[in-house]
């Protein structure tokens, strides 16, 4: 059974999740646009076993947390690292294994680098921080920083249905058989009224300036001293695969796990494999 509680922060109030009584804690963190916490992790969730404690919380902006329309610029990250370490505190949490998604391990990797006596180990999965710059990267950059077209995009995902499920089969799931109608159900009302579109403009438009992507840890990753497990997609096509080797290549204590015919939500299309891979990490493999 998972648990929800609002936990209050200086920034707003947060909606955090909890399941299990286990001596190994696991906290999770989500992605960025029409994503939280229970549409990434949900089926993460439900496989564990009870010998995990694991918590999550929907970022500001996102799920049923706080809205977050002025979040944006250089106190994005640093924001969100802020609710993670409130979360970390609301639960008493210590050495404990922390995974983020996408955005949500840009923002793990920031939390370890401030916190690394708190954290027994890192998975970064179909990670954001640890790629140089973006696809056609001015380009990008000016689109997001010049046009408001990401609300129109999440506004049009929301209303049409094709648009949500060519969406989620272009980015995002890998096998079609798991994009079922319930899943794109789930995405389009997360895509309604323009709270996720504009979480992801917020997100857009303070991850990167005109010449590189922010943040960028590359050079940053030899000082963690946990181990680290990269996982990715192997057809992700946001996150390139040869950004997460060379990330694995700045540590020694590194590895590399490829989801075989997965895209971006690679732990929501294999849940199971995710979990084995926690498990070797709490039984030092």
């Amino acid at each position: 059974m998972i648990e929800k509680e609002c936990i209050r922060t200086p920034y707003g109030s947060i909606a955090a999740y909890k399941k299990g009584t286990g001596t190994k804690s696991v906290l999770l963190l989500h992605g960025a646009g029409c994503d939280s916490t229970m549409l990434s992790w949900r089926e993460v969730f439900n496989t564990f076993t009870d010998d995990f404690s694991v918590y999550a919380f929907d970022f500001l902006g996102y799920g049923n947390s706080d809205k977050a329309d002025e979040l944006v610029g250089d106190h994005f990250f640093d924001t969100h690292i802020e609710c993670v370490n409130s979360v970390v505190t609301h639960y008493g949490l210590t050495d404990f294994l922390l995974a983020g998604l996408s955005m949500g391990g840009a923002i793990a990797i920031g939390y370890a680098l401030r916190n690394p006596d708190k954290i027994k180990a890192l998975i970064p999965v179909d990670t954001w921080g640890v790629s140089w710059k973006m696809p056609f990267h001015r380009f990008s950059y000016w689109y997001v920083t010049h046009t408001d077209l990401t609300l129109a995009q999440y506004r049009w995902c929301a209303k049409y249905r094709w648009i949500a499920k060519w969406s989620i089969s272009y980015a995002l799931i890998g096998n079609r058989e798991l994009i079922t109608d319930s899943l794109v159900d789930e995405v389009m009302q997360s895509c309604t009224g323009d709270m996720a579109g504009k979480s992801m403009l917020c997100f857009q438009r303070s991850a990167a300036d005109r010449y590189q992507s922010k943040p960028y840890y590359l050079e940053q990753l030899k000082d963690l001293k946990m181990p680290i497990v990269y996982v990715i997609g192997e057809k992700d096509p946001l996150v390139p695969l040869s950004d997460i080797y060379r990330a694995e290549r700045e540590n020694p204590n590194s590895r590399v796990e490829v989801f075989k015919g997965c895209k971006h939500w690679s732990v929501k299309e294999q849940p199971r494999k995710f979990c084995k891979i926690v498990e070797s990490v709490f039984a030092g493999r």
